[in-house]
């Protein structure tokens, strides 16, 4: 019987199995073409139901809502046949895909300890917008090192898991060591581009802005335009580029990669990569355009139309504010909810305040929640922005002792 790429068996034919395998290994490293692999492993075996859910997964990701429920009609329509392994990943996505976050998560932990390399079962936990990632938790991040430490030993040196276990290590303020796992997990599949995006992350946090701006611009050569991260790790080179300097280089990469309709991408990463590079721009010096701030809230309002992601919701409700739109932004934070909504609403205080000129006013309202920021998902280097934002609203106020005591305790840990 053939088997998956963590050595569990697939009860399937060799043909089905193959493409499944292709299928998986290009999803879990954010490349193009999973979706054609799993059609042609469902072309092969058409009951084949860790396919179809793996399909349904693929289509979640990349937010096609009405395909991926689709695909996850037919996994539960052919999940009788299968038992035990793959009869449990059907159940745990299916719960994942209709967002059912409060069972997927212990439905996850349970199949783990059965199946502890189980990668696709595993992987809506990871990352800063997974399970743990959006759970509004203050202590998110160290619950997901600690259950990915926990499952380390199984998983050994499985490169997709490496990743995984690097970032999270990263998010909790232990970057070399992240790296390092991160840089083995690239040596084993150089093409990794959650590699390549977690190495990033790794050297903002350390401040390497030269050495990753022009690491990640070599990898992004030959990354194809249609794949899953290529908006996002232009982001990441459009802070860089903006840090250094280049300003005009800057507006250019996110014009090209990073704006809504630039580029394909999720839209969850369009809409909140636009809102924070805009805001990054204006704190670097460059003067607000309205009509940019507008074109990304109508992003949000088109995309999201109701309230209910944290992290989605606080760069919609940045958006509003700085686009002058007063009925959106009423609107949005009238729709607040959600184990974050508290946090969310204040920070939309804080944006409506600066956007209106009222620096001092932003950084009070930023104040309560800037110990706790974590809890609207995102990574460290994107909450930065929240950070970025306090020590230059306390600075245009006039404020500049408590700026200086602010920088030097910014970001000492958890």
């Amino acid at each position: 019987m053939p088997t998956d790429r963590n050595g569990y068996a697939l009860a399937t034919g060799e043909a089905a199995a193959t493409a499944f395998n292709e299928g998986m290994e290009k999803l879990l490293s954010a490349n193009a073409g999973a979706a054609a692999a799993f059609g042609r492993a469902i072309e092969a075996d058409p009951t084949y139901a860790p396919a179809h859910i793996a399909l349904a997964r693929f289509h979640q990701i990349h937010a096609n809502r009405a395909e991926a429920k689709a695909a996850l009609a037919n996994a539960r329509e052919h999940a009788g046949k299968f038992s035990g392994r793959e009869a449990g990943l059907v159940h745990c996505l299916g719960l994942v895909l209709e967002g059912k976050a409060d069972s997927a998560l212990p439905a996850i932990h349970a199949h783990l300890r059965e199946f502890p390399r189980d990668a696709l079962a595993l992987s809506p936990c990871c990352g800063v917008f997974g399970l743990y990632g959006f759970s509004g938790l203050a202590g998110r991040d160290r619950a997901l090192r600690e259950y990915l430490d926990s499952l380390a030993p199984a998983f050994g040196e499985d490169w997709w898991f490496l990743v995984q276990h690097g970032f999270a290590l990263v998010e909790t303020f232990d970057e070399a060591l992240g790296k390092a796992k991160v840089d083995r997990a690239l040596e084993l599949f150089p093409r990794d581009a959650n590699g390549a995006h977690i190495r990033a992350h790794a050297r903002y946090e350390l401040g390497e802005t030269r050495a990753g701006l022009d690491e990640l611009t070599l990898w992004t050569r030959d990354y194809a335009r249609e794949s899953l991260l290529h908006c996002h790790l232009d982001w990441h080179r459009a802070l860089w580029t903006l840090k250094l300097g280049r300003h005009d280089e800057a507006w250019s990469l996110y014009r090209a990669g990073v704006a809504p309709g630039a580029i394909w991408g999720p839209s969850l990463n369009l809409a909140t990569d636009a809102a924070a590079f805009l805001l990054r721009a204006e704190l670097a010096g460059d003067a607000r355009i309205p009509d940019e701030w507008r074109r990304v809230a109508a992003y949000c309002d088109a995309e999201f139309p109701r309230a209910g992601i944290a992290f989605l919701d606080v760069h919609a409700l940045l958006a509003s504010a700085m686009a002058g739109d007063a009925a959106g932004f009423a609107a949005r934070k009238a729709g607040l909810r959600g184990p974050a909504a508290d946090i969310v609403a204040g920070l939309g205080d804080a944006f409506d305040a600066f956007a209106k000129g009222r620096p001092g006013a932003c950084a009070d309202f930023l104040a309560p929640w800037l110990a706790t920021h974590v809890r609207i998902g995102g990574s460290r280097a994107q909450r930065d922005l929240l950070e970025e934002l306090h020590l230059a609203a306390l600075t245009q106020a006039g404020r500049e002792a408590e700026a200086a005591d602010y920088a030097k305790t910014r970001r000492r840990g958890l």
